[in-house]
Parts: structure tokens; sequence; C-alpha cells
């Protein structure tokens, strides 16, 4: 197998999610005739992989959600890399920006990186943030 290009797609963990979710539920399922059976080493890596992404955030996140985000921040010109740190890391803080973005005191101001955190937090809601936010009252 030969790599023509390297970057054809970036992935979220959010679609890695749903791509091992999706062929987990079809592994599991016995009747299945498509089922295919994947080298053992496959298999652990795809179930180590799908065991850290439930950990996560992703789970919480929609294609909805990532779209209306990347309309938002269409406006601050970031790289597709930048952007897809953003959805996976889901920055609430200007200095996690800065360890995101390249050469990010030169591109932007505090208040950018401010209304950019404001644009995350309105647009990937978090559920353990919200956990946190119900039991302090």
């Amino acid at each position: 197998m030969e790599v023509i290009d390297r970057q054809q797609a970036l992935l979220s963990n959010y679609e890695v999610f749903l791509v091992l979710s999706e062929e987990d539920a079809r592994q599991k399922d016995v009747k299945s005739k498509r089922r295919v059976r994947y080298p053992e080493n496959v298999t652990t890596l795809m179930f180590e992989g799908l065991q850290y992404l439930n950990d996560t955030a992703c789970t919480t996140q929609s294609a909805e959600q990532i779209r209306d985000l990347k309309e938002a921040l269409a406006a601050y010109e970031l790289t597709k890399g930048e952007i897809l740190q953003i959805i996976n890391i889901r920055p609430t803080q200007p200095v996690e920006l800065s360890y995101i973005i390249e050469e990010c005191g030169d591109r932007f101001e505090v208040a950018d990186l401010e209304e950019m955190c404001e644009i995350v937090c309105e647009k990937l809601p978090r559920a353990d943030e919200s956990d946190e936010v119900d039991g302090e009252n």
C-alpha cells in the first residue's frame, strides 16, 4: 500500500468515534453478513480507540455543532489543523488557544482569543461543564 496524499482528509475525534462505534456495532451484530474478521492487533486498536474516545467530550458533539463552529470561526482565518484541534480540545481559555494556534500572539489580540473561546463554549457546550455547574448550586 502506498500513501499518495497523507493529508487527504483530517478527521475530528467525533468522526473517528462515529466510525469506530459503527464498526463496533457491526461486529457485535452476529447475524450481519457484512461482518469482517480483523486481525487481533487491529481489533485491539479499535477497542482501545473507542474506549479512549468514550471518555472524551466528542461523545456529546454533533455534526451540526461542528458545522456551526466552523462557520463562526471562519472570520478568524484559522488553518484546517487549528480548527480541528479546537474541535477536539474545546478550549475555554485564551491560553489554551495560544498552544493550538501557530504564531497566536502575532495573529490575534487577546480580545480575539476571548471571543473565540466564547464561540467555542457557545457552539460546543460540554456536558461535563453543565454537571459541574449543577453540582455547585
